[in-house]
């Protein structure tokens, strides 16, 4: 899926940590309820029942977080693929670890993880406030000038979209689905959908009023659809010259919202 909301690398040492007697575990296999929800994406779930189990992320999980991400989303992410971002094996960016590591003190972002205590899947979420609203360019501070380019695209997706302008005046809270990713051995078995959904129960739980999803490919949009997320503003690529312009599909920027 898609890198969001480029807030969050913002004010990082501000942000609390999460309480651990908070942290709510549910074990499932998938071979529980998930055939149900599979065929709603025209997905067959394998034959073999493979157990995991769902926990909230809190700041100290961050370097099992990094690792798994690098394994599997920073360097295939079509906006850091398109321009290099990583350009070795071994390359990092740090400004994108710190900007996904500081919405682990938000409390909201939730893992899966194996009968051996591994993550297979995990979704990072951010908590904002209407009152919090700022639309100023952050991509001015950052150092690194590949991760810049997104940093920048995001900002703009944030002032276009304007979400509290689409949500009732009573909404003063949303959770943002700024990152999210699946092992490759989990792929195409449901487990991205109950990772969202318990992102929306987390968030239902702490009081917002609405999910916001970025999709930076066409892959991640389609999810969103399937999700019952409505898209609220989109962008060609090709219509910001300073921004990542992937091959197709992955050829607009799309924000979604959904109301809980």
């Amino acid at each position: 899926m898609a890198v969001t909301s480029a807030r969050s690398i913002v004010n990082m040492k501000e942000k609390g940590h999460f309480e651990h007697e908070k942290t709510r575990m549910d074990k499932y296999t998938l071979a529980d309820e998930l055939p149900a929800q599979l065929s709603e994406l025209n997905l067959r779930p394998r034959k073999m029942a493979i157990p995991y189990t769902l926990r909230r992320l809190t700041p100290k999980d961050r370097d099992g977080v990094i690792e798994f991400m690098r394994r599997f989303f920073f360097r295939d992410e079509p906006l850091n693929f398109t321009i290099n971002l990583l350009e070795t094996p071994e390359s990092r960016c740090y400004e994108l670890e710190d900007y996904t590591s500081s919405s682990l003190a938000d409390g909201a972002s939730v893992a899966a993880v194996d009968e051996n205590g591994e993550f297979v899947g995990m979704v990072i979420n951010g908590v904002v406030r209407r009152e919090e609203v700022d639309y100023t360019d952050k991509s001015e501070d950052c150092p690194h000038p590949k991760f810049k380019r997104i940093l920048k695209l995001l900002g703009h997706l944030d002032r276009e979209a304007r979400i509290w302008d689409k949500l009732p005046p009573s909404c003063h809270t949303a959770v943002e689905i700024r990152i999210a990713s699946t092992h490759t051995d989990w792929r195409g078995r449901g487990l991205m959908r109950v990772l969202v959904e318990e992102s929306e129960r987390i968030a239902r739980e702490i009081g917002a009023g609405a999910m916001r999803m970025d999709t930076t490919s066409a892959f991640s949009a389609a999810a969103a659809e399937r999700l019952n997320y409505k898209n609220v503003y989109g962008l060609f690529y090709s219509d910001l010259p300073y921004a990542p312009h992937p091959d197709p599909p992955h050829l607009e920027a799309r924000v979604y919202l959904k109301e809980l």
